[in-house]
């Protein structure tokens, strides 16, 4: 049982012109999957988009899962009840003499500071990214975001990434100019009359489509 599940726009963009009973059996047969992993029991529609989101809802869990196990805390050694600390008192009559640093010492510890200064990074889960995009509006589809940066260690060319939602914005940015530069695209349903369509052949089709480009389509830029 998950308290959350992905809905992505493929999804609803594949079921959003059925009828409303049709679209509301959709939306149920993916949230009682996703949520309770309740399969459908009767052939139809429903059972066609459940199918084809499936793999989909899997992929989610299996991340979720792995991302909730954690390694065994650190543990400390404690000295021995046998071991006996020796302090030594300072000698009142002995000068204190303090060392000057060399050069190079002073160089490393400049470097040290600056080295702790740097905030590591820390990859994003797709939870983190997909909650970004929604503050701030942008049409990015965080699963393939995740997939595709894991898929390059995190890298942003040669250099490791040091921020993840510059990263999101880059994409962001680069996937308006692409729509711009193709223009607008018609309604995936605009050629069909609605009456004499075959709308579970249609949806199964199209939402195939739709998790293709979700899933692997930016993998073949590699």
């Amino acid at each position: 049982m998950r308290d959350s599940v992905v809905f992505y726009r493929s999804f609803y963009e594949a079921i959003k012109e059925l009828p409303d009973e049709q679209f509301a059996a959709c939306v149920r047969a993916i949230m009682d999957y996703g949520l309770d992993g309740l399969e459908p029991s009767s052939a139809g529609i429903a059972k066609s988009i459940y199918l084809m989101a499936k793999p989909q809802i899997d992929a989610n869990n299996r991340r979720y899962q792995n991302g909730t196990k954690g390694g065994r805390p650190k543990t400390t050694t404690e000295p021995r009840n046998n071991q006996t600390v020796t302090k030594h008192k300072p000698n009142d009559n002995q000068p204190l003499t303090i060392p000057e640093p060399k050069e190079k010492d002073k160089e490393k510890e400049k470097d040290n500071v600056k080295d702790n200064n740097k905030k590591a990074f820390t990859p994003p889960a797709v939870g983190d990214v997909a909650e970004y995009c929604s503050q701030n509006g942008y049409k990015v589809n965080a699963e393939s975001f995740v997939d595709f940066y894991e898929s390059k260690g995190w890298m942003v060319g040669k250099n490791k990434m040091k921020d993840w939602r510059a990263a999101v914005r880059n994409w962001a940015r680069s996937q308006r100019q692409e729509l711009t530069a193709k223009g607008s695209k018609p309604n995936q349903f605009h050629n069909f009359e609605q009456r004499n369509t075959d709308y579970e052949k249609l949806v199964q089709q199209n939402l195939t489509k739709k998790l293709r480009e979700d899933m692997g389509d930016y993998g073949k830029g590699n």
